[in-house]
């Protein structure tokens, strides 16, 4: 009866130890599945930063380019604004060389029908004299000649003006002290210029 009872005894300490290490594999494999959870949860928090970061950066690049073309596009509109510019003015110099040259080809011809019989005599009736100008009055330039003689060269709406460049410039451009080329026919007693060039700035004159 002895032996039967301490076997008994013995069966259940056996059972009790066995139910202890099956309730710690219990623990263990709970503990593993609760980290699994937290780890699982920790990579998809992360994954979910990550895409905010990305977003954000990519949202930050596309704002720079559009900047950056923005700042293209308006770069490359004050060139062609500023390129437009210096084409008008060079189209606005080539018309007054043309309106210049029309009408010293309209007196050519003019002095053609009243002198005769061909360009020979027109162009006879040409001089031309280099000189600085002593004075102007109204449309007459008072020109002091490389022979020291003074001429009074006439002007009128068909004497061509211009500079060195051959562009259309103003008589009042002409100071005193100008050094000029003129090319003159005669009027009469009258000498009316064809045209006028300006060759150098003024000098001041000698006392």
């Amino acid at each position: 009866m002895i032996a039967v009872t301490a076997v008994a005894g013995l069966t259940m300490v056996a059972g009790c130890k066995k139910d202890d290490v099956q309730e710690q594999r219990e623990d263990v494999a709970e503990a593993r599945q609760e980290a699994a959870q937290e780890t699982a949860e920790a990579r998809q928090a992360e994954g979910k930063e990550l895409a905010a970061a990305q977003q954000d950066a990519n949202e930050e690049i596309g704002s720079a380019r559009q900047e950056a073309n923005e700042d293209v596009a308006e770069a490359r509109q004050d060139a062609n604004e500023k390129i437009a510019g210096a084409n008008q003015e060079v189209r606005d110099e080539e018309k007054e060389l043309a309106e210049a040259q029309a009408n010293r080809n309209e007196d050519l011809n003019e002095d053609l029908a009243q002198g005769g019989s061909g360009m020979a005599g027109a162009t006879a009736a040409a001089t031309t004299i280099n000189g600085r100008v002593l004075s102007k009055s109204g449309d007459t330039l008072t020109v002091v000649d490389t022979s020291n003689r003074e001429l009074k060269i006439k002007t009128n709406d068909k004497t061509a003006v211009m500079d060195n460049g051959s562009r259309a410039v103003k008589l009042d451009d002409i100071k005193e002290g100008s050094q000029v080329r003129a090319s003159y026919v005669m009027d009469g007693k009258d000498m009316v210029a064809r045209d006028v060039t300006l060759v150098a700035p003024v000098k001041k004159l000698e006392q």
